[in-house]
C-alpha cells in the first residue's frame, strides 16, 4: 500500500512539475489579487476583520483554480480508468489528498506573506496567525479533494467546481476569518476552541472521504 501511494503521489508532482499548469494559474492569481488590492486600497486603514475576510478570499479563490485539478486531469488524459485497475481507491484518494495539501500549503504560504507585506498589517499573535493559516489550509484542500472527484465525473467540471465548493466552505471561511481577525487585532489571547474545530472538521472531512471514495471514482 505505502509503495503504491508513494508512486501515485510521485507521478501526480512529476506531471504537475513537467506541466506546471495548476502551480502557475493559482500563484498567478494569488500574485496579482494580492498586488492589486494593495493598489485598490491605496494605503487605506483597514479593520483586523476587513483583513481577514480579504485575505482569506484570496487564498479560497486561488486555490479553486488548482486543487480540482488533480482529478480533472485524469478524466481529461483519460488516465483514470487505468489508475483505477493499478491502484487501490483509498490509495488514490491518499495521493490526491496529500498533493492538494502540500499545493495548498505553498499557495497559503505565498499569499500570506505578500498580503502581509503589501497591507503593511502584522499579526499580534503571530504563532496562532500560523495554526490559523495551517489548520484552515487544511479543511479547505481536505473538503476539495473530495469535491474535485466528485466534478471530474461531470461535463461542466470548471465551473461547477468553485460553485459547489463555496458553500460547503463557508463554516470553514467564516471561522478562519474570525480566527485570523484575532490574531490581527490583539487584546485577548484567542481560544483555541475554533482551533481545533478546525483540525476536527478536516478528520470528520477525510475519514468519511476516505469511507466513500471508492464508490465515486469507480461511478461511470
Amino acid at each position: 500500500m505505502q509503495s503504491r501511494l508513494f508512486k501515485n503521489l510521485r507521478k501526480d508532482f512529476l506531471i504537475e512539475f513537467r506541466n506546471r499548469s495548476a502551480m502557475n494559474i493559482s500563484f498567478a492569481f494569488a500574485g496579482i489579487t494580492t498586488l492589486s488590492v494593495s493598489l485598490a486600497c491605496g494605503g487605506a486603514s483597514l479593520t483586523p476583520q476587513i483583513h481577514s475576510v480579504l485575505l482569506w478570499i484570496i487564498i479560497f479563490f486561488s486555490g479553486m483554480s488548482g486543487l480540482s485539478h488533480i482529478f480533472i486531469r485524469e478524466e481529461e488524459e483519460r488516465t483514470s480508468l487505468f489508475l483505477a485497475l493499478h491502484s487501490d481507491a483509498e490509495n488514490i484518494y491518499l495521493s490526491k489528498l496529500i498533493f492538494n495539501i502540500i499545493l495548498f500549503a505553498c499557495i497559503t504560504a505565498l499569499v500570506t506573506p505578500l498580503y502581509l507585506f503589501f497591507m503593511q498589517v502584522m499579526p499580534v499573535y503571530r504563532l496562532y496567525f500560523i495554526l490559523t493559516a495551517s489548520a484552515g489550509s487544511l479543511a479547505v484542500a481536505s473538503i476539495t479533494t473530495i469535491l474535485g472527484a466528485m466534478v471530474a465525473k461531470a461535463e461542466s467540471r470548471g465551473s461547477l467546481f468553485t460553485v459547489i465548493s463555496f458553500p460547503v466552505m463557508i463554516p470553514v471561511l467564516w471561522i478562519s476569518i474570525q480566527l485570523t481577525s484575532d490574531s490581527l487585532e490583539g487584546g485577548s489571547p484567542p481560544e483555541l476552541r475554533s482551533l481545533l474545530f478546525l483540525l476536527a472538521f478536516s478528520g470528520v472531512i477525510i475519514s468519511v472521504s476516505y469511507l466513500t471514495f471508492k464508490f465515486i471514482w469507480t461511478e461511470q
